[in-house]
């Protein structure tokens, strides 16, 4: 901006502005004039004194002074206009401010929507607020009812201030509807009370903690309210919600989803997918260095997940999808977890040829799904831990290239507390026990999940 030579009565406009919008008599120097712009909040302290024009018909002032100015109303109306100087009184004399006691939701600088019951315009959570919207107490009938609903993809985490509990709110349908990249919600005990929660968090597919320290679902209703959260684990025992999930799991404790976050029993482990075509599954968040990363995602190690959407390589389309991952590699690092849970993990990854690492994983429990659809043709599970395995359902389905699965001579599957029907549906005849039992349609279950001998056929090579 150059302004040049300009009236001093446009500075005394300005100046006028600030005060009528403050409510006070002060003077400002040019200079201050841009910082008292942003300190307006809609306060007006009621003391307004106008100044005259002074004699001093003109001046020079440095472009800045200016230009500081109109960033400050920008920063005021979030406008993206550009202003003459000329034309910054009455930019300053139309702003208006969101006071009083209201429902709102404000979104911040930091990604995070928070829904609060204050007066005017604030934000407890961090950051500074960027856009607010009043929140209609009786709800809404859809996501696009929504006063904030273009807005949703910006969202990365939700806060539901104390404040919140205060507004009554009863129907929560669509509050959270398809914020897509929203990780986590805190504060959800402030929403004791709803009895309405249809499609609550549906489509939120990055969704992995909602965080109460208590929360009653007496009287609560809510059809798919978390069909598509398939990242979503509960804080108590890794239940995952289903598709057709309804209230009854909006819980704390076991088969909950909700997470106290003073007694979150969750660890995590990291998936770091690569460009050439291997996964690896580590206790670290950072990838190597020097590799070429296509995504990275952690995983909960106790969650029991109900299908694909929880890995890194379950994208619909482009590089991020299974189909692209040929490898996978149990870094030494996961010996350090003594609870896993491997749902699903490679399930329909069908150009998966070769899986290593095994022998690094203890205390595993499910395996349900876990291969299924590969293309592995050998598993080497010398070293691995058989004594926690409880469920072995359709673990190796449809794995048609599989030949030979290794084994310590000491495996031996636990004498209860087990289950898994069809662990081998649908492989081949490809795949031959040590002692030469071949796989039959007939001999899928679980059971053959053991070293092949005379007297116990099964499909596992002692080696």
């Amino acid at each position: 901006m150059t302004v040049g030579t300009i009236d001093t009565s446009i500075l005394t406009d300005i100046a006028n502005a600030i005060r009528m919008q403050a409510g006070v008599a002060t003077l400002y120097k040019p200079r201050e004039m841009a910082t008292a712009v942003l300190a307006l909040d809609g306060a007006n302290a009621g003391g307004y004194v106008p100044q005259s024009y002074k004699q001093l018909e003109s001046g020079v002032l440095s472009d800045s002074v200016f230009e500081d100015i109109a960033d400050a109303i920008r920063a005021q109306n979030g406008s993206s206009d550009t202003y003459q100087p000329g034309e910054m009184a009455a930019a300053i004399l139309a702003l208006t401010w969101d006071v009083g006691l209201k429902p709102r939701a404000v979104l911040t600088s930091l990604g995070t929507l928070e829904f609060n019951y204050v007066d005017g315009r604030h934000c407890y959570s961090g950051g500074v607020p960027v856009d607010a919207w009043e929140v209609d107490p009786a709800g809404y009938s859809s996501a696009g009812a929504r006063p904030y609903d273009e807005f949703k993809l910006q969202v990365r985490k939700v806060v539901v201030h104390s404040s919140w509990a205060q507004v009554g709110m009863t129907k929560a349908d669509y509050l959270f509807n398809a914020f897509q990249n929203m990780t986590e919600v805190s504060g959800f005990e402030n929403m004791s009370g709803i009895t309405s929660a249809t499609q609550l968090f549906t489509s939120c597919p990055a969704l992995e903690t909602i965080y109460a320290t208590s929360f009653s679902n007496s009287g609560l209703s809510g059809s798919l309210m978390f069909n598509g959260c398939n990242r979503l684990v509960g804080g108590t025992d890794g239940f995952v919600p289903s598709m057709t999930s309804g209230a009854s799991v909006c819980k704390l404790g076991a088969g909950g989803v909700l997470t106290d976050p003073n007694n979150d029993g969750r660890h995590w482990f990291w998936a770091h997918y690569y460009a050439d075509g291997e996964g690896v599954l580590t206790a670290s968040s950072t990838p190597e260095s020097g590799r070429t990363l296509v995504a990275s995602g952690r995983i909960c190690a106790e969650a029991k997940y109900q299908g694909l959407g929880f890995t890194p390589w379950d994208g619909t389309t482009g590089p991020t999808h299974r189909q692209y991952l040929t490898h996978v590699t149990f870094a030494a690092d996961m010996a350090n977890y003594s609870y896993l849970n491997f749902c699903y993990l490679l399930y329909s990854c069908t150009n998966v040829s070769s899986v290593s690492g095994l022998g690094n994983l203890s205390g595993v429990r499910s395996m349900k799904f876990m291969f299924a659809s590969t293309a592995v043709t050998t598993l080497d599970f010398r070293g691995f831990d058989p004594s926690t395995l409880t469920d072995l359902y359709y673990a190796f389905s449809s794995c048609n290239s599989l030949t030979t699965i290794y084994a310590d001579s000491t495996w031996a599957l636990p004498a209860s507390g087990i289950s898994g029907s069809q662990c081998f549906y649908s492989c081949s005849t490809n795949l031959v026990g040590g002692a030469g039992t071949v796989w039959s349609s007939s001999k899928t279950a679980y059971t053959y999940f053991r070293i092949d001998t005379a007297s116990t056929p099964g499909y596992m090579t002692a080696a």
